[in-house]
């Protein structure tokens, strides 16, 4: 299954991502469903009931899945109640997995609050995948690594960033170096140049606006995608440096048209 995540076109309302991404071939789609403080209008879809309901029959008539839900991300404080009616919510659209960043640097506040999120997915059937980003909390592969023992609990995976664990300084040597590859429960799939940018705030700037279709730039993906478990989801995540101007649908058919024939090209299944 290869997904495109919100974050590709997160101007598009919910509805009409889903509609875009099915149109662009894509066979699963990521929502941000759940919105961070920053933002609560990108989307509060969670305690909405219509919506959900309407999501759902939408994704159904395009022939597309709800796969990710997004974002659950773990900071010091946490409404667990609001927390739980999202993971409910992201059930009741189809989802197999929900999205967390670990913001916190409490590794052991944040620990806890993994453990109780994945408990809580676990009684809806979905994954609870725990992304590391250079610019918070759980910066690194290994912290993150170290966060999934602490954590431990069958349904807590990884989720591995293409343009994270470049800018974080990893690379094919640490994913390889993985114990268990198990561990890993969702890849998003970028592009982007081989040299990072000198500046963490200009990183954080790139993973935002300026990243590139596989195939694009100069990260190791073939390579990267040889090193995920057998079956892992892939969601491409890819806001483009070069399409800020352009309309969200047309954006999300340019990732389509790009992606799916780089996956092609790469004997690697698309649906």
């Amino acid at each position: 299954m290869i997904c495109v995540s919100h974050l590709t076109a997160l101007d598009l309302p919910p509805e009409d991502m889903v509609i875009a991404a099915a149109r662009a071939g894509f066979s699963g789609v990521g929502l941000r469903i759940f919105p961070p403080a920053q933002s609560p209008d990108q989307y509060p879809v969670w305690n909405d009931r219509a919506r959900i309901r309407s999501l759902r029959d939408i994704a159904r008539d395009h022939g597309i899945r709800i796969f990710e839900a997004e974002s659950f991300g773990m900071g010091a404080e946490v409404d667990r109640t609001a927390y739980a009616r999202a993971v409910e919510a992201a059930a009741e659209l189809g989802a197999g997995v929900i999205t967390s960043a670990g913001i916190d640097d409490d590794a052991g506040r944040l620990a806890a609050n993994y453990h109780w999120l994945a408990e809580t997915a676990a009684g809806h059937g979905l994954v609870l995948a725990m992304e590391f980003m250079p610019y918070r909390g759980m910066k690194t592969l290994e912290a993150a690594l170290k966060m999934h023992r602490r954590v431990d609990h069958p349904r807590a995976k990884l989720l591995i960033d293409a343009i994270h664990l470049s800018r974080s300084g990893a690379g094919l040597a640490e994913m390889a170096a993985i114990p268990d590859r198990s561990a890993i429960g969702h890849f998003h799939i970028c592009d982007a140049p081989a040299i990072p940018p000198a500046q963490l705030e200009d990183k954080l700037q790139e993973s935002r606006t300026g990243r590139l279709y596989p195939g694009e730039g100069g990260l190791p993906l073939s390579d990267l995608l040889a090193l995920l478990p057998e079956g892992c989801p892939i969601s491409l995540e890819a806001p483009h440096r070069d399409q800020q101007g352009w309309a969200p649908q047309d954006r999300i058919a340019a990732a389509g048209r790009v992606t799916l024939d780089w996956f092609r090209r790469h004997s690697v299944a698309v649906a």
